[in-house]
């Protein structure tokens, strides 16, 4: 009885561990990309900003159509890994669309999460006219922990 029970916790246990909707969340050698696009606007208030997140490391780049205004790396802690790594299935589920009335301007998001094996997620959020302003605000929120690891922007790249 002993042996049966042990035995039938050994198969259900690993099976639940992966969550009731089937993700697993990151794999330990995931490479989470979040770039924002600012909206184009003078180079003294423009601060585009591309935050990249491995489980051993963070780092921020801002930047003002291409030169480079601040650069930091910081440890990724556990918890920021975890958070990530639970909203993933959030994230994947995701369906931006394009404007149907065009965009001139708009602010615009790229997420990517890449592993040595296979690309998990890769999509563009362009928000202009109030499109795609729900997953732009889930993807913001989703990357929140990683990027609250460095100052605001008003810290880091002080409009000129």
């Amino acid at each position: 009885m002993v042996k049966a029970l042990a035995l039938l916790l050994g198969v259900v246990l690993p099976v639940s561990a992966c969550g009731s909707d089937g993700s697993a969340g990151l794999p330990d050698d995931a490479v989470v990309t979040y770039q924002f696009n600012d909206a184009s606007v003078p180079p003294q208030y423009h601060r585009s900003y591309l935050v990249t997140v491995t489980r051993g490391e963070t780092s921020i780049v801002v930047d003002s159509y291409g030169e480079v205004l601040a650069e930091e790396k910081t440890a990724t802690p556990d918890a920021v890994w975890d958070d990530l790594s639970s909203g993933l299935a959030a994230i994947e589920a995701l369906d931006p669309r394009d404007s149907e009335d065009g965009c001139v301007g708009g602010t615009s998001v790229d997420v990517a999460v890449v592993s040595q094996k296979e690309s998990i997620v890769d999509f563009y959020v362009p928000e202009c006219g109030g499109s795609n302003e729900d997953a732009g605000q889930a993807v913001q929120q989703w990357i929140a922990p990683a990027r609250d690891l460095f100052p605001p922007m008003s810290e880091l790249a002080p409009e000129s």
